[in-house]
């Protein structure tokens, strides 16, 4: 695999409309309701977050790198007191589909940690994802 094509890609289609997914992806009160209800966010760019990470007491923090209204929230990504010298980062994408939205996320940069074996970090990410059913969570909020 060529350095910087490591990227952990998901998506979901999720029955709701565009204005109720944003508010679930962009504040505070939103992503408490489908990552933790401990999230900490201050959801404007330069905003720091953190967040405890779903399944060991790994405080993840960073801060809002990009937003685009309506359509995508950046975030870096890093947990403290790890060896990582650098953030990942994370977006979430929305896109309209015919009956609702498609939340896409993508997790990039594990290659830029700068830590011996990130290799490993990136696959437990890879099934983290996939085990931590974060996206499904979104979804069964925005569609309840």
């Amino acid at each position: 695999m060529e350095a910087g094509m490591e990227k952990i890609q998901r998506f979901i289609d999720i029955k709701a409309g565009l204005q109720e997914v944003w508010e679930l992806i962009s504040s505070q009160e939103g992503m408490r309701q489908w990552i933790s209800t401990d999230m900490e966010i201050d959801a404007r760019v330069g905003g720091k977050y953190r967040v405890k990470n779903p399944e060991e007491n790994q405080m993840i923090c960073g801060e809002v790198l990009e937003i685009l209204p309506m359509e995508s929230i950046s975030l870096s990504w890093f947990e403290l007191g790890s060896d990582w010298m650098n953030p990942t980062k994370v977006t979430f994408r929305l896109e309209e589909i015919a009956n609702g939205i498609r939340v896409h996320v993508t997790h990039t940069g594990f290659e830029r940690i700068r830590k011996r074996g990130w290799e490993k970090t990136y696959n437990e990410y890879q099934k983290g994802w996939t085990r931590h059913h974060l996206l499904e969570n979104l979804k069964a909020r925005a569609e309840a």
